[in-house]
This record gives structure tokens, C-alpha cells and sequence, in this order.
């Protein structure tokens, strides 16, 4: 499927509450693309992706789909057949089976009567597939383990079948295996369905290492964003997080980070 050359672009959004959250932020995202955000805590990330699938209205600026389309102008359920969001915490309810829950996918595709068709159910049962979950769709949500249960909010997401997928914190609180599986699943389905994605975490290196642009967040504004290597600086981070890094280029062009810690030897032996 041919797709435009920017799928989804942000023209200098702003927002706040009480106080600026978001200020003069610009960025865009590119088919078959992984970009991600990093920041402190309070940056404005998860604003920002909120603004971005147009769950809140900037206060200025705006959000343009396919580069040219307000979202704005178009009905929270049209943005939902071309924006799929996984949230950090995904609303399971106790009640409802891995299949009941991941075919909610489908919802922006239905009719006014609201059921769900044949070919609903196949996708559903095809992003269960694509997130290894087809063994557990007959279980209830609770019966599932932590990394089982951002597969299934990633599977709901899938099954809308959208060409844009924003993802917030979604291997948070979770081991660095089901971390990095979840990172390498994602990379996958981004090249294979040639999506924009765009993936907010605090994980410096799991971004490092799979993403292909970074956007570098603090204070609700973006201060570098480009290539891994060129944000992921020793001068950048020292600024954006008041510590030391060390910063060293892996093979395949990742980049791994580490703070440096001195130790106060003042009461050593």
C-alpha cells in the first residue's frame, strides 16, 4: 500500500492546564518508521501523544493527518480507522475474554447497529496471531501475565487496522525481556505494515536500539530530534537530565547509554 510521505505532522502545538505543558512543539511521522520520545518525568510526553491522536485540542497549532487533514475537523471515530493508540493502562475488565477484549479493536469500523461481522472477527483473530495470543482466547484478561497483557492492548490497537500507532509507555513495569520482545514485535509489524509509529518511554537504550529517529522532550518542549546517534549525545542528555553519560556506538548503528555515577569515597575504608 502506497502511503504519503508524512503521515501524520504536528505544527507547532501548544497546550496547558494551569501552566504550559506543550510549547511550540513540531514533529512528523513517516510510513515504515519507528520514532521515539524520550524525556524526564513532566516533559510533556504523554500530553504530546494525547494531542497527537486528538484526544485533547491543542491550544494552539495543529495536527495533520496524511500531512494535510486537521484532525480537528474530523469525528473522534474517523481518527480512530487511522490512529491507533496503546495506552499505558488499557481499561481490561475483569469480565471479558482475550477475545472480547482485543475485537474492541473493531469499533470505529462498525455500523450504527454495532455488531460485529465475520470478517471483523478474522481480523481480530489475525492481530492475536501477529501478537502470539490466539492460545489464550478463550481466557479471561486476569488469567494473562503483565507481558501477555500489552501484547493484547497492542493486538486491540492492530485489529483497528490503522496506518498510524502511537504507544506510551507500554513495556513500562515490565522485565527487559518482555521489554525487548515487545520493542522487536513492534519493529516488525512497523516494516511489515509499512505504519507510523511512535513510541514514548523512559527505556533510553531499548529505544536506542530499535527506533529510527528520536525526539528529545523536557519541559514541554522538544530541545533535538533527528537520527539516534545524532540526539543521543553526551552534551544533549547531560542537559536534558543534569547527569554525566557514556555514550558508545554498537554495532548496526544502536547506541548504548549509561550514566556515570561517582561514588563519595569520603567514608570508605
Amino acid at each position: 500500500m502506497i502511503r504519503p510521505a508524512i503521515m501524520l505532522e504536528a505544527r507547532r502545538l501548544s497546550f496547558d492546564y494551569h501552566k504550559p505543558i506543550i510549547r511550540d512543539i513540531s514533529l512528523s511521522l513517516k510510513p515504515g518508521t519507528i520514532t521515539g520520545i524520550i524525556g524526564p518525568n513532566g516533559s510533556g510526553k504523554t500530553t504530546a501523544l494525547r494531542l497527537l491522536c486528538g484526544i485533547m485540542p491543542p491550544l494552539s497549532g495543529e495536527v495533520l493527518l496524511g500531512g494535510e487533514h486537521p484532525l480537528s475537523k474530523m469525528r473522534r471515530k474517523e481518527i480512530a480507522r487511522h490512529i491507533g493508540m496503546v495506552p499505558q493502562n488499557g481499561g481490561f475488565y475483569q469480565y471479558q475474554t482475550v477475545f472480547q477484549f482485543a475485537i474492541q479493536g473493531r469499533s470505529p469500523h462498525l455500523s450504527l447497529l454495532g455488531f460485529e461481522s465475520q470478517t471483523d472477527e478474522q481480523i481480530t483473530l489475525e492481530a492475536l496471531e501477529m501478537t502470539q495470543l490466539t492460545q489464550y482466547l478463550k481466557a479471561r484478561v486476569t488469567e494473562i501475565s503483565g507481558g501477555e497483557k500489552q501484547r493484547l492492548l497492542l493486538a486491540r490497537a492492530l485489529a483497528q487496522q490503522t496506518e498510524i500507532l502511537l504507544l506510551d509507555e507500554f513495556t513500562a513495569n515490565l522485565d527487559i525481556n518482555y521489554q525487548v520482545e515487545l520493542l522487536r514485535l513492534v519493529q516488525r509489524i512497523t516494516r511489515e505494515k509499512n505504519l507510523a509509529t511512535l513510541v514514548v518511554s523512559h527505556e533510553i537504550n531499548l529505544l536506542g536500539a530499535f527506533c529510527d529517529h528520536l525526539i528529545l522532550m523536557s519541559k514541554g518542549k522538544i530541545h533535538h530530534q533527528g537520527s539516534v546517534q545524532e540526539v543521543l549525545t553526551r552534551e544533549h542528555l547531560q542537559h536534558i537530565f543534569g547527569l554525566d553519560f557514556s555514550i558508545r556506538l554498537l554495532p548496526g548503528g544502536a547506541v548504548e547509554v549509561l550514566p556515570v555515577i561517582n561514588k563519595d569515597c569520603s567514608q570508605c575504608d
